[in-house]
């Protein structure tokens, strides 16, 4: 137990409550802070609970620790797009747009955020932007396990005439 006296100091005395005050500004040092990747999988599990604002915060939570973090920003643009299939807000599409945007800016050679942008454009009915961002993930991830459903969406776009 913490005994609150008077300290005495050869420069005088140490009121109680400054004593206080030091040891909770000490003992708050000690505390360890959260990492972007526990941000990241605390938004993980939100999003599947479908609490997507919570998720949304998470996730910037996580990118205020790691602001250069792709895997963050494609995770973001995922439950963006979710805020969006629920309200139907454009601004939510905006934002899917522009985390994936991120995401591929900060790393060009992570496949994901590509599809997921390919997945984006396809959905809004713009085939030939679709067309390129799967492309670019195809090109990077050849394997992936989708590819011949994206092959088709890409044709999809061809037979649209481009």
């Amino acid at each position: 137990m913490i005994s609150l006296r008077i300290y005495r100091t050869v420069g005088g005395i140490i009121p109680p409550i400054l004593v206080l005050l030091i040891i909770l500004t000490a003992c708050t040092g000690l505390q360890e802070k959260k990492s972007a990747a526990s941000y990241f999988e605390e938004g993980a599990l939100l999003l599947k609970q479908g609490k997507y604002d919570e998720a949304i915060e998470k996730y910037k939570k996580g990118l205020r620790r790691e602001p250069r973090s792709a895997v963050l920003y494609n995770d973001l643009g995922i439950a963006y797009r979710y805020k969006y299939n629920q309200l139907r807000s454009l601004d939510w599409k905006q934002k899917e747009i522009e985390a994936f945007k991120k995401a591929i800016e900060l790393d060009p050679n992570f496949y994901l955020p590509y599809i997921n942008l390919g997945d984006t454009y396809y959905g809004m009915g713009n085939l030939k932007e679709a067309a390129i961002y799967y492309r670019k993930g195809l090109e990077i991830f050849p394997e992936h396990p989708n590819r011949d459903l994206i092959e088709q969406m890409i044709q999809d776009w061809e037979r649209e005439g481009r």
